[in-house]
């Protein structure tokens, strides 16, 4: 089942359809900005855009208010909870990381595939999808 780690998504006050996945891995949180809102059913895709990672720091609380770290933009959090690696260990380096959630407000396995392109891109944006609703095995 892996490592037990922690999830923030924060929505912007401002951009009511923006939202930040943070994953917790080692000391960092990665972070993807997510446009149109986290998915919830598997027909939806959302495209996912990497930003720079931030030191892991202690638990937040659903409901609170924050300023995002880089563009100082008003932010609640919107879930926050445990994620658990549901693929491969090297998933994240090769741009297929499989987890499931696990919060107040988001239950199920999702997947961040990077997307390929052509031509250099700095940061190539990854898809996040919804791959299976609240997994019912796990209490």
């Amino acid at each position: 089942m892996g490592n037990v780690r922690k999830f923030i998504v924060y929505r912007s006050l401002t951009h009511h359809e923006r939202f930040e996945l943070q994953l917790e891995m080692g000391e960092n949180m990665r972070r993807w900005t997510v446009i149109n809102g986290i998915p919830l059913d598997a027909q939806a895709r959302r495209i996912a855009v990497e930003q720079p990672a931030v030191p892991s720091v202690g638990r937040k609380r659903r409901g609170r208010n924050a300023v995002s770290p880089l563009s100082g933009e008003p932010v609640s959090v919107w879930d926050a909870g445990e994620w658990y690696l549901a693929g491969d260990a090297g998933g994240y380096e090769a741009g297929h990381l499989r987890f499931r959630l696990h919060g107040a407000l988001l239950q199920g396995r999702w997947a961040l595939v990077r997307m390929s392109g052509s031509g250099a891109v700095e940061r190539p944006p990854w898809l996040l999808i919804l791959t299976s609703v609240r997994d019912r095995q796990r209490n």
